[in-house]
């Protein structure tokens, strides 16, 4: 896939509003300065795409008009609820190696919605939002080239998202950590990832959205002349225990599998060691 979004406008968009975000290196998706990678000197490339569809390798570019809180909260709290947004809650406490007897707050929950009546936060729910990583040459060089020039030249703008590496590492660690206290809470769980992210993942079950532990909130960023936008939500309801088993590294093998394996590699030698060697 090729870079194609800078500072929140597609590549092939040279209009003055455009470009003049670009020059102020804001973001149109937070409504302020892009901090990507850094607040001084940001890498503001937001995706990279087939031509088509678009990958995020950005997270605040699902932050598009808000639509995933309104997403969220209509699944979570019915139609027309009236919520709050609270960026970076902190959920579990341990023991603060610095200050004996004391406790810190870890596992921090991209956002939590509140759902507010007449005044009163009366139910909550958690929204992870999750881009991709990508591999292959880095990126500052394109960028810095295109703001100087309008275009990248000669320069190669392939960039290739990885998907596994961004679940396995970074996805699987944090719901591992987070969705069991919202589970035994009884509280819904949400994760924003765009539609090729999704079709990357293994398959798993899906069930009612009443019995949804972890709901995917899955958005195809298709390509409209210009521009990309955030498309129509395709929500998949799933069960922690069946997402957790799918999404774990590989397929466990039958012994038997193991076994034979250690024979072909065994017989083409058919050395048996007797004595093991203590260091």
């Amino acid at each position: 896939m090729n870079i194609s979004e800078i500072f929140g406008h597609g590549i092939s968009d040279h209009s003055e509003q455009a470009w003049a975000d670009r020059k102020a290196r804001l973001c149109r998706f937070r409504d302020g300065p892009c901090n990507k990678s850094s607040n001084t000197d940001p890498i503001g490339i937001c995706s990279v795409s087939d031509g088509r569809e678009a990958a995020s390798l950005c997270p605040v570019r699902f932050l598009e008009g808000g639509r995933i809180f309104r997403d969220a909260a209509r699944i979570a709290f019915g139609i027309d609820a009236s919520f709050a947004i609270f960026p970076e809650i902190r959920i579990l406490q341990v023991p603060d190696p610095k200050k004996s007897g004391r406790m810190k707050k870890i596992g921090k929950v991209d956002f939590v919605l509140g759902k507010v009546d007449q005044g009163t936060v009366t139910d909550f729910c958690a929204v992870e939002v999750q881009a991709a990583y990508f591999s292959g040459t880095e990126t500052r060089s394109a960028l810095s080239h295109f703001m100087a020039n309008r275009n990248f030249g000669e320069l190669d703008t392939f960039r290739r998202p990885d998907f596994r590496s961004s679940a396995q590492k970074r996805l699987i660690p944090q719901l591992q950590l987070k969705v069991p206290v919202f589970r035994r809470w009884g509280k819904k769980f949400f994760v924003v990832v765009d539609s090729q992210f999704f079709r990357s993942l293994p398959e798993f079950r899906t069930t009612t959205p009443a019995n949804s532990e972890l709901t995917w909130l899955v958005y195809p960023l298709a390509r409209d002349g210009d521009v990309y936008q955030m498309m129509n939500v395709q929500p998949a309801y799933t069960e922690w225990a069946d997402v957790e088993t799918s999404l774990r590294e590989g397929r466990a093998p039958d012994p038997s599998e193991i076994l034979s394996e250690l024979q072909l590699k065994f017989a083409p030698k058919g050395k048996v060691i007797t004595k093991i060697f203590q260091p």
